[in-house]
């Protein structure tokens, strides 16, 4: 990333920020504790980045202009409900779900999770997502929770 490109921070804070009215709680990087005290929760965080200095003759996204370009994965971890009994777990998940994915939807032009980078233009060129369901454990290995992890693939250049 290069100077004026956007912070792992920034880009936590921003997807929770977005993210918030479709779940009573959410914690970004900075704010994950040891606990899960309260449900439905949604937790933001990095999990990996790579980068590419496009200086190829090939590579058309850059123009041969040598723009570094990021693309970093961030995950944002729902934890719906404490595992009980299937069905009423889906009850709770499913709908909450749908609430996360409504708020991603709305992000369809720049700048993406109103970000902007210092200069004032959109921090984040683009992304795709997906989610999973899953099976979360937390901190103890017998408190288990049902939800899904969403996967932002964010490119930033």
């Amino acid at each position: 990333m290069t100077e004026s490109s956007t912070s792992l921070q920034a880009i936590c804070n921003a997807i929770e920020t977005t993210l918030a009215p479709a779940v009573t709680y959410t914690q970004s990087y900075n704010e994950l504790t040891e606990g899960m005290n309260d449900t439905p929760r949604l937790q933001v965080y990095p999990n990996s980045g790579t980068s590419v200095i496009g200086a190829q003759s090939n590579d058309r996204s850059t123009f041969r202009a040598g723009v570094r370009q990021a693309a970093i994965e961030v995950y944002a971890d729902l934890y719906a409900t404490q595992r009980s009994e299937i069905g009423e777990d889906m009850g709770i998940l499913v709908p909450l779900i749908e609430a996360v994915i409504a708020e991603i939807e709305k992000q369809d032009t720049k700048p993406y999770f109103g970000l902007l980078d210092a200069s004032g233009r959109a921090a984040i060129d683009g992304f795709n997502w997906r989610w999973d369901r899953a099976i979360f454990v937390y901190n103890d290995t017998q408190q288990t929770f049902a939800g899904a992890r969403f996967t932002f693939n964010i490119r930033v250049f």
